[in-house]
């Protein structure tokens, strides 16, 4: 801890993620996201990407729960029809999946028809599965802090510190990140268990993330969460 300005400062992991101040926040990882069967699997996309974090994730969850940390699943939540849509997130959402070629109009609207509230889809893949005593998000938008409840939830528990972790590393992660900081939140992400479907925008979201905020491996975290088993 340094005192700057009069104000006391947090300087070392140890005091950024403590577990009384700290939330482990897991971003879209949802069936329809990464599980065979999903949205982004009957898209003909490969899986691999957005599972290669599944294993690291679930580890640093366990310990998590060990530690006392608080955590909050963030569910990336649309209707069916898509009602509540702007016309540019329909655009963009067709761009990610189809490129800039977006004719005949309706091709490729049901590239975007999943992650329908209550649909199995929807749902947090199994490896990574909520308790009871969980928080979830729901949110229409890439970033997590964007027209939620998410801020109010965090501050009424006492948290400072957000750790991100999730998918995609250089969208919704990314922008769950930026969310985090405008709401004056410590802001840590964790190299290890972010990831994108493919290596390159993966990268470049590494890349961008490192600049702005610490990024401890999996490893690091648990040292300070569950330091007698290390």
């Amino acid at each position: 801890m340094r005192e700057i300005y009069g104000k006391q400062v947090y300087d070392s992991l140890e005091e950024l993620v403590a577990p009384i101040h700290t939330a482990l926040v897991i971003v879209d990882m949802q069936n329809d996201l990464v599980s065979p069967g999903g949205l982004v699997d009957r898209n003909g996309t490969a899986l691999e990407g957005n599972r290669a974090i599944i294993e690291p994730l679930r580890l640093l969850l366990k310990g998590a729960r060990r530690g006392g940390v608080l955590i909050t699943y963030v569910l990336y939540t649309i209707q069916p029809g898509l009602p509540t849509a702007s016309p540019a997130w329909i655009y963009e959402g067709m761009r990610l999946f189809r490129g800039t070629d977006l004719s005949p109009a309706r091709e490729g609207i049901s590239s975007l028809e999943g992650l329908f509230e209550g649909t199995w889809g929807w749902e947090v893949i199994p490896e990574l599965a909520p308790r009871p005593e969980d928080i979830l998000v729901r949110k229409h938008h890439l970033g997590a802090f964007w027209d939620t409840n998410l801020d109010k939830i965090l501050r009424g528990n006492g948290i400072e510190t957000v750790v991100v972790t999730g998918t995609a590393t250089s969208g919704c992660v990314f922008d769950t990140a930026v969310g985090s900081a405008a709401h004056d939140y410590y802001t840590v992400f964790v190299r290890d268990c972010v990831t994108s479907i493919d290596s390159e925008p993966h990268q470049l979201g590494i890349d961008l993330l490192s600049r702005r905020y610490p990024g401890p491996t999996s490893d690091d975290l648990l040292k300070v969460w569950n330091p007698t088993d290390m």
